[in-house]
């Protein structure tokens, strides 16, 4: 198994003993032994030639309540084009499916993704499955957190820009209050959450101060999220880390001496040997159920709901991403698949040619 699937099934496991430690039941047990499994699953389809993301990132709506500066789920794809959310039925079976192939976590995103009340019930009751909830808090209210404690599969984990100032800039004021509340819930549930920030040249100096992640492990999160910033919003990009910034970032070092696994977003190509996207190491499911290779460059030539997950993951665009992803090591911006949309065009032209040969 590839660098990138250890890596993420370590941090999945990290999590899990995170809940074992929180309530110490059989049900948290059972979270550890279901992960090792599905490592071995995806092994196995390694062995057959097959491709099995550790994670699958599900944005289930391009619905939000809040309209945060430099939203690069707005601004890749604005609520007007979509061309209708899947189902709750057809999401659940597309997870089920994920779950039997040997995927470790479904990371649920959106839009806000507490606008799908009845969708996460149903994935809170997921067996084995660690479904992180990528939320900004503000819904979060007492009826939102009794989807989340020691026997769901759901861990929220609450967007954040660092402190409240740096948080009601980008988020509006209030956002950093309401995580706090929410956080508070969770924790009287005797659930486990994390945290996610956005990491910018504007916060960089704070994400990353020891001072400041000790602080985060004093409010209890079980993994904190750093996000790279994509630029995908025109004039932003300022806000795009410097390389010695993205070095900081990705220093190995960062975060050893806390009690969470700090998980980084979309990852450093050059340590795993080129870009994790398109299966390698996650894959992206859209609310219309286009499997795409990444949240932050959406290329994709097929659709999961029609095809099946299994298939989908196979396509001959992921396939070619995958193939040539030694050449997604360099980026300006957090993303170099992202950075390279005609190197991917280019792809894309050449598989729909080899497809139609092998007709």
């Amino acid at each position: 198994m590839n660098n990138s699937s250890s890596l993420f099934s370590r941090q999945l496991i990290d999590v899990c003993k995170q809940s074992v430690a929180k309530d110490g039941g059989m049900n948290a047990l059972a979270k550890l032994a279901f992960q090792r499994r599905q490592v071995l699953r995806r092994q196995a389809a390694e062995r057959r030639g097959e491709t099995v993301p550790s994670v699958l990132i599900a944005s289930v709506t391009r619905r939000c309540n809040l309209d945060c500066a430099g939203c690069y789920a707005k601004r890749i794809r604005p609520e007007g084009e979509s061309c209708g959310e899947l189902s709750d039925d057809r999401f659940m079976e597309l997870f089920e499916e994920a779950s039997r192939l040997g995927v470790g976590a479904i990371l649920v995103a959106g839009g806000e993704p507490l606008l799908r009340p009845d969708l996460l019930k149903r994935v809170a009751e997921m067996r084995g499955i660690v479904a992180p909830v990528f939320t900004n808090g503000t819904l979060l209210d007492d009826e939102a957190a009794r989807l989340f404690g020691p026997e769901s599969s759901l861990v929220p984990v609450f967007s954040i820009e660092g402190d409240e100032p740096l948080t009601s800039e980008r988020r509006g004021s209030g956002v950093h209050d309401a995580v706090l509340a929410g956080i508070g819930r969770v924790r009287e549930r005797s659930g486990i959450f994390g945290l996610s920030m956005t990491v910018t040249s504007r916060n960089v100096n704070l994400a990353l101060s020891p001072d400041f992640l000790r602080t985060l492990a004093g409010l209890g999160a079980a993994a904190v999220f750093l996000v790279e910033y994509v630029p995908v919003e025109p004039g932003t990009e300022g806000l795009a880390l410097e390389a010695e910034q993205r070095n900081r970032l990705n220093a190995p070092e960062l975060g050893s001496d806390l009690p969470y696994p700090i998980i980084r977003l979309p990852g450093d190509e050059e340590e795993y040997g080129g870009c994790l996207a398109a299966g390698r190491g996650f894959a992206h499911l859209s609310p219309e159920g286009d499997l795409e290779a990444c949240p932050f460059a959406p290329f994709s030539d097929t659709n999961a709901s029609r095809s099946g997950l299994k298939v989908a993951l196979a396509s001959p665009l992921l396939a070619s991403i995958r193939a040539h992803h030694g050449e997604l090591i360099e980026t300006k911006g957090g993303c170099a698949l992202r950075d390279k949309g005609g190197w991917v065009a280019g792809l894309a032209s050449c598989s729909a040619r080899a497809a139609v040969g092998a007709a």
